[in-house]
């Protein structure tokens, strides 16, 4: 598929360095100049970008957890830890996950979301969508297309996305002068379940540490979205890359915020609908319930 013309692009490669020394190349096979696969172009009243539609069946295993867990999730269980009544009369099925990668910069017009995922359940499986830039100017398409999925959807799930996603994204919507969907829809950030339930039991708070104690998942090959700027950028620039590693760490996010609600989602069983327990730890996940049951009747 041929590239389109775009100024930035063109003064970005003759600008940007090669990626940065000192970094530990992946395989060489890893490595390619060519787009990443199975993206098909998409149009709108804004123009045209790229997406990858993929969908896992119920029954695809992440980590140690099948994805039709999410299906016995109990929204009073996320609107508790969560603390947010909003949540309580929701579907936990029927949220829109979204996960981003981005430049790098921090926010304003130069933070661009070149690769924006958005997960939700569809005829019995998990579809993940996933909208790629092959350069800013396509940018306004893109995020008319992610405005318009979110204003549709009942409630979003993220990680982080509070403090994060939801910013960037905002911030670019304007830029463009295109609405912004956030401040009226009901927001699942997993982050701070997580954080209430086992944070004092964890080194840190990182979707990589709460998806391996909590979902068993064990990344491989995977590769750390700190770099996933510099994939980027070396696209950009037109040198070999590992955009695909990236869509592959994008995807993995999305996954694991699946497995987060089905575990927040039974925190007060104590286990999965088939008898199952939760991982992680026990005691401390009982007492956070003790405290937020007693905020809740103070309330």
């Amino acid at each position: 598929m041929s590239t389109p013309s775009d100024p930035l692009r063109d003064k970005l490669r003759r600008i940007l360095p090669p990626s940065a020394p000192g970094v530990v190349p992946a395989p060489r096979a890893r490595l390619s100049p060519e787009l990443p696969s199975a993206l098909v172009e998409q149009r709108n009243e804004h123009g045209a970008y790229l997406a990858r539609t993929t969908r896992f069946e119920a029954a695809h295993r992440h980590g140690e957890l099948a994805l039709a867990a999410i299906e016995h999730a109990r929204a009073g269980d996320l609107a508790l830890v969560a603390r947010d009544p909003a949540l309580a009369g929701l579907d936990p099925r029927a949220g829109l996950f979204l996960d981003i990668e981005t430049n790098g910069l921090q926010g304003g017009a130069g933070g661009i979301a070149f690769l924006v995922a958005l997960g939700e359940y569809r005829d019995g499986a998990f579809e993940l969508w996933q909208g790629f830039l092959q350069g800013p100017a396509e940018e306004r398409a893109l995020l008319a297309d992610v405005e318009r999925r979110i204003r549709a959807a009942p409630h979003v799930v993220t990680f982080f996305g509070k403090s994060f996603d939801r910013h960037r994204l905002e911030d670019k919507l304007r830029y463009h002068g295109l609405p912004t969907p956030f401040a009226d829809k009901p927001h699942l950030d997993l982050y701070w379940p997580c954080r209430r339930l086992y944070g004092a039991g964890l080194p840190n708070g990182r979707l990589s540490t709460m998806e391996r104690e909590l979902l068993g998942v064990a990344r491989e090959d995977d590769l750390p979205g700190s770099m996933a700027p510099a994939a980027w950028l070396d696209f950009l620039a037109g040198r070999a890359h590992r955009l695909e590693q990236v869509f592959a760490h994008n995807r993995d996010d999305l996954l694991s915020l699946v497995g987060l609600v089905a575990h927040v989602g039974r925190a007060s069983e104590g286990a999965y609908a088939d008898g199952t327990p939760l991982r992680g730890d026990a005691e401390l996940r009982a007492r956070a319930l003790l405290q937020l049951q007693s905020k809740r009747r103070r309330r």
